[in-house]
């Protein structure tokens, strides 16, 4: 079994895609201070064409530059992202993307596209069709476009905050 030592200077036990974490050296520690999961993270931005409030709002430009970069920009300066695509149905949403940088592996089909679509049935299918790749998140980041004030860091945090306590989810909130 591999072992190693953590940033924190504790002992870790790699054990598949988790990593437990204890205080102590390896075999003394108490099960587990910390249970880490390590694996693959997929950010997602989910961005329809269908927006009747602000028609085009996911590829509209605010200081100069489309929504959808600064999505993008903030996946990929936060280190922690292995996989950043957009699920879109639209083409010319999915042209916008490609020119941010956001891989586009798919088209999402229009009946999740409708703005009754709830969120987790658009993640899925953006899953399903990873895994035809052979290739599967173990987290995944939901990147709005229309939260372009988003830091690398909150990301990062995000991610470290999963990887460190027994949370499922995480949401970020502004009061």
């Amino acid at each position: 079994m591999p072992t190693g030592s953590t940033e924190e200077g504790l002992s870790a036990v790699y054990l598949g895609r988790r990593t437990v974490v204890g205080g102590g050296p390896l075999g003394t520690e108490r099960l587990p201070a910390v249970v880490k999961m390590v694996g693959h993270v997929l950010a997602v931005v989910p961005a329809r064409s269908g927006s009747k409030g602000v028609p085009g709002k996911n590829i509209r430009r605010l200081g100069g530059r489309p929504l959808l970069a600064y999505a993008a920009e903030a996946a990929r300066t936060s280190g922690v992202v292995d996989r950043l695509i957009l699920s879109t149905e639209a083409e010319e949403i999915a042209q916008v993307g490609l020119e941010c940088g956001l891989e586009v592996p798919f088209l999402r089909p229009e009946e999740l596209a409708l703005d009754t679509t709830p969120m987790l049935p658009v993640i899925e299918h953006a899953v399903k069709a990873l895994e035809t790749e052979d290739w599967s998140p173990d987290i995944i980041l939901v990147l709005q476009p229309t939260s372009p004030l988003r830091r690398p860091e909150h990301l990062s945090r995000a991610v470290r905050y999963l990887r460190e306590t027994d949370a499922d989810s995480v949401v970020s909130v502004v009061e």
